[in-house]
């Protein structure tokens, strides 16, 4: 029995720290449940958009990491939109939609093939 492959898209989201709990209840509200955060990011957008968490300028950003299949972006996307209309405009919100080669959720039972001729130095695992 050989399932047919599901496609997947990387989305990346950029988005200031003040809103990074908004995001949460929002992606939850509509069913997108797995995602990975990173938070207290510092950096510079453009010339004159610098988040660099500083007294000049306080401020970090959040990025949140989701694999989404492929069908659901643009759904998706419309309603990060909705989102994003919905917040102050000096907010920063940006995406990045990426494709996705591969997503193997578990190693462990992942269908890869382990090298028989091993090299020596990984014996001790």
């Amino acid at each position: 029995m050989n399932k047919a492959k599901k496609t997947f898209k990387r989305v990346v989201i950029y988005l200031n720290d003040s809103q990074k709990n908004n995001l949460q209840k929002f992606l939850h509200s509509i069913g997108f449940h797995h995602y990975t955060v990173q938070c207290k990011l510092e950096g510079s957008w453009e010339s004159g958009v610098r988040h660099l968490n500083n007294h000049v300028w306080p401020g970090s950003e959040s990025v949140f990491h989701l694999l989404v299949l492929e069908e659901m972006v643009d759904t998706l996307l419309k309603k990060l939109k909705f989102f994003r209309m919905n917040l102050p405009e000096n907010v920063v919100m940006a995406l990045l939609v990426c494709p996705l080669d591969d997503f193997i959720y578990n190693m462990y039972t992942a269908d890869v093939e382990i090298d028989e001729n091993i090299d020596e130095s990984f014996k001790w695992l």
